[in-house]
């Protein structure tokens, strides 16, 4: 039913008449500054069943963003992991992994459009990372060996997959300038490759909030599919204050549950 609801709703929104209609709410109306800093607190649970049996994760993180440069296609950007904790199925080596990371800081640019598009320091941050690993878990550690391999992999695929996912989807849900009120059909760069989903703007205080809904529902071969994220950001900084995000996907004896919340802990600009 849903997703019906969903369908009718995207060709409400494509028609030009509704176009026209929809009024726009300015996001980011004061610039971003060499300087600026900014710190969230994630927090994700996951939990897979297939005919393998089942595994779990829940894992927390607090993670700084410094912006280092201000260009006029995008961002350099400083990621540093300030605090983590995990429990997995696994046992503690997922942890002790995660926790290599704390402090090594990951310089990298974002274009306007919140693409990651390069790193400056990848070498020196994999090297401390892989280091710090090494000491914390045994040679023939299976977790150890697996973020060797990951760390081989190609710079920009290892650095979205094993370090800055959340701030990927910080920058998918953090749009720039006028963005249209109400529903749209946008691009769904959540996943890979890029698909399509509603996307719902409301302003939420004028001036201060706007929440943004993106959603992507469907039934293929079987398989159910529930994609959502819902984001509150500050119109002045364009930032996100708070962030949940929820993928579920069903198939005839298998599912994947995974659900993220990502919130603001350094102070949100007054309005």
């Amino acid at each position: 039913m849903r997703s019906g609801l969903l369908a009718l709703a995207l060709v409400a929104v494509a028609s030009p008449a509704a176009a026209q209609m929809r009024a726009a709410v300015e996001v980011r109306t004061r610039p971003d500054a060499v300087g600026d800093l900014y710190r969230y607190r994630s927090e994700s649970k996951y939990a897979e069943t297939n005919a393998d049996g089942s595994a779990h994760q829940s894992n927390t993180q607090v993670f700084d963003l410094e912006v280092l440069g201000v260009e006029s296609d995008g961002l350099k950007l400083r990621y540093t992991l300030r605090e983590a904790s995990l429990t997995d199925t696994s046992g503690p080596a997922m942890e002790r992994a995660l926790k290599a990371l704390i402090g090594i800081p990951l310089d990298f640019q974002l274009r306007a459009d919140g693409a990651l598009v390069g790193l400056s320091n990848w070498e020196a941050f994999k090297v401390g990372v892989l280091k710090a690993v090494d000491a914390a878990l045994p040679a023939n550690d299976p977790i150890r060996l697996t973020y060797h391999q990951r760390f081989g992999q190609a710079p920009m695929y290892a650095a979205q997959d094993m370090v800055l996912g959340d701030v990927r989807l910080l920058a998918i849900m953090e749009p720039k300038g006028a963005v249209p009120v109400g529903m749209s059909e946008v691009t769904d760069d959540r996943r890979t490759p890029p698909g399509r989903a509603l996307s719902d703007v409301k302003e939420l205080k004028p001036g201060c909030t706007v929440r943004i809904v993106r959603a992507a529902v469907g039934r293929n071969t079987g398989i159910r599919q529930d994609f959502t994220t819902e984001a509150t950001l500050s119109v002045r900084d364009g930032r996100v204050i708070a962030l949940t995000q929820r993928r579920i996907e069903e198939a005839p004896g298998a599912s994947v549950n995974e659900q993220v919340t990502i919130r603001r802990v350094s102070p949100t600009p007054a309005c």
